[in-house]
């Protein structure tokens, strides 16, 4: 079984991936688009989707995304008008260090199609994604 950060990793490569395919156009998030994005699943219903809107707000307190608005109900979110900003573009310009990629994280995910990725290339993706945020914080302090 996997490390529970790996699974996050793994959630923040789909994410990223459904982003990426919609282009700068804003996307709504709901219960039912975490279940659909996250086809490989830890748990209940319930906590796949508490994985899923944790990793997204993570997301957006890093500046990788920017949410135009939540909602939260009982058991999960709406977040309304997500869409990557320049800090999330300059992550998926990059170009990991890791021949599994070859190129860019962007071009890696246009090339395979949508959700043709192995689990390990997303958890790669999130990982990467992950400490280019955090260098990026530490290089702007």
């Amino acid at each position: 079984m996997t490390a529970t950060i790996e699974y996050h990793y793994e959630t923040m490569g789909r994410i990223l991936s459904h982003l990426i395919s919609q282009g700068l156009s804003r996307v709504d998030f709901e219960n039912s688009d975490a279940m659909e994005i996250m086809t490989e699943r830890w748990g209940s219903e319930e906590e796949v989707i508490k994985t899923f809107f944790d990793v997204l707000f993570w997301m957006y307190n890093e500046g990788l995304i920017r949410i135009g608005k939540v909602q939260e109900y009982d058991f999960g979110y709406s977040l309304s008008r997500v869409q990557l900003t320049s800090r999330g573009i300059a992550a998926i310009q990059s170009k990991p260090d890791d021949e599994a990629f070859g190129d860019t994280i962007e071009k890696k995910i246009s090339d395979s199609g949508k959700g043709d990725l192995d689990a390990s290339i997303y958890t790669k993706i999130g990982s990467f994604v992950g400490g280019f945020a955090g260098g990026f914080t530490k290089s702007v302090s």
